[in-house]
């Protein structure tokens, strides 16, 4: 009886290792960049747009955020966020809500709702070089609605919404950005000494554009435009 004892407990410890070695947050610590729920978008020298997408209870890969790090939901989600050896921290987040995390940790992610889950995850990937030597925002806007959103000594992020018909004053782009739809849109810009472009965005979709230029922006579409505008500061190095 004694040995038959021992032969069940064994048994029972192996299974018990063998499903705790399945749980997702046990396994070896990915990249985030390796990490195949979040797709990779965009990457240049100075940021990596992910978009990750989670069915109901779904849930990630254990993987690293290495450094700072903003993320938006395209979608109401309410996301568990598990830790090793901590109790799961939950964030309740709305549609277009912009969060962001200093990175430096290892979690995985995992989907609480009822509904797929979809977020757009924009990673630094030269943190902490660049700099600022300008105000957030300082143009002028005619039938449209600005709104700061976040601001680090490198990277900073304001949100707009442009009425059909709607546009900014020429003013002047001195940093780098990353441009994220949170409606589909259609934008005429305006550029000094240029023809008139075009930026054609559905929602959820990126655009990176270089600094330099001196334009005006036109919401040439039938709905109002709203999008996230993130700055990265001029590297010092």
């Amino acid at each position: 009886m004694k040995s038959a004892l021992i032969l069940v407990a064994a048994l029972l410890a192996t299974v018990a290792s063998a499903q705790e070695e399945q749980r997702p947050h046990q396994s070896p610590v990915q990249a985030l960049r390796e990490e195949p729920h979040h797709k990779l978008m965009f990457q240049n020298d100075a940021v990596r747009v992910y978009q990750l997408q989670l069915q109901p209870h779904e849930v990630t890969n254990r993987h690293r955020h290495e450094a700072f790090y903003t993320y938006v939901s395209l979608t109401p989600v309410t996301i568990g966020n598990e830790v090793r050896g901590r109790q799961t921290v939950e964030t309740a987040l709305e549609a277009n809500e912009v969060r962001t995390s200093k990175g430096g940790f290892n979690l995985a992610e995992r989907n609480l709702s009822s509904q797929p889950a979809s977020l757009i995850v924009i990673e630094l990937v030269r943190p902490n070089t660049g700099l600022f030597s300008t105000p957030l925002g300082g143009f002028r806007l005619h039938d449209a609605a600005f709104g700061e959103l976040f601001e680090t000594s490198s990277v900073r992020a304001y949100t707009m919404t442009i009425a059909a018909e709607g546009r900014t004053d020429p003013y002047s782009e001195k940093y780098d950005r990353l441009i994220l739809a949170l409606s589909d849109l259609t934008l005429q810009d305006n550029v000094n000494g240029e023809k008139p472009a075009k930026l054609e965005l559905k929602r959820g979709e990126v655009r990176w554009v270089t600094r330099g230029a001196i334009h005006a922006i036109t919401n040439v579409g039938t709905q109002p435009a709203t999008f996230i505008t993130v700055e990265f500061g001029i590297d010092q190095s």
